[in-house]
């Protein structure tokens, strides 16, 4: 599935027919923890061919607040991805029974996306929240896949001396994200503040 999604959004958004390349295929496996209770999962599977990235992301979550008030949450999301651009996207988000989608594609005049708040189209080079990739983490701007909002950040790092990881904080309008890398590039974690309460973080499962 993630293959023939990304041959077709290839041809399509990019516009050419492109030579047989090699492929990469990457796994990234997440515990979600709330707190220190594990409530859910995030899995990526990244599909790496040339200059474009096809990566497939699905995230599960179910808990309680104060044993009273359940939460359940599930995200699954196609990003692709040329020559570190974001140039299509599909994503499918459930909250509290509640579904809604975004869908992003390039045309001449930039990037269209569709979502619940409207349709935007977003020109120059879009790069949305790549976790996976800490040096696609850049610029003003970010573009939420379960929203379809094209978020104002402020990015940051620096490097532990101590153990050589790599600590990126991205500064949101209602919250910051931090995220751990090791010396490679490789994930490790993130960590953030709910609004709901309480502090919700990734650890990678190897």
């Amino acid at each position: 599935m993630i293959r023939s999604l990304f041959i077709v959004l290839l041809t399509v958004t990019v516009g050419q027919v492109v030579a047989v390349e090699s492929e990469t295929t990457r796994q990234l496996d997440f515990e979600v923890f709330l707190n220190d209770r594990e409530v859910g999962r995030h899995q990526f599977e990244l599909l790496e061919q040339g200059d474009s990235i096809q990566v497939s992301s699905t995230m599960t979550l179910d808990f309680k607040i104060l044993r009273i008030k359940r939460i359940q949450y599930s995200h699954q999301a196609n990003e692709l991805w040329h020559s570190s651009c974001l140039v299509a996207l599909q994503s499918e988000t459930e909250k509290q029974g509640k579904a809604f989608a975004v869908e992003a594609k390039t045309d001449q005049a930039g990037l269209l996306v569709e979502g619940p708040k409207g349709t935007q189209t977003l020109a120059g080079c879009v790069r949305g929240f790549s976790y996976w990739n800490p040096q696609w983490l850049e610029g003003d701007n970010l573009l939420n896949a379960e929203s379809g909002v094209y978020v104002p950040v402020a990015i940051s790092s620096r490097i532990s001396e101590q153990d050589n990881i790599t600590h990126i904080k991205i500064v949101l309008p209602k919250a910051d994200i931090d995220l751990e890398y090791d010396a490679t590039g490789e994930w490790l974690s993130l960590e953030t503040k709910l609004l709901i309460g309480g502090t919700l973080r990734y650890q990678r499962v190897f």
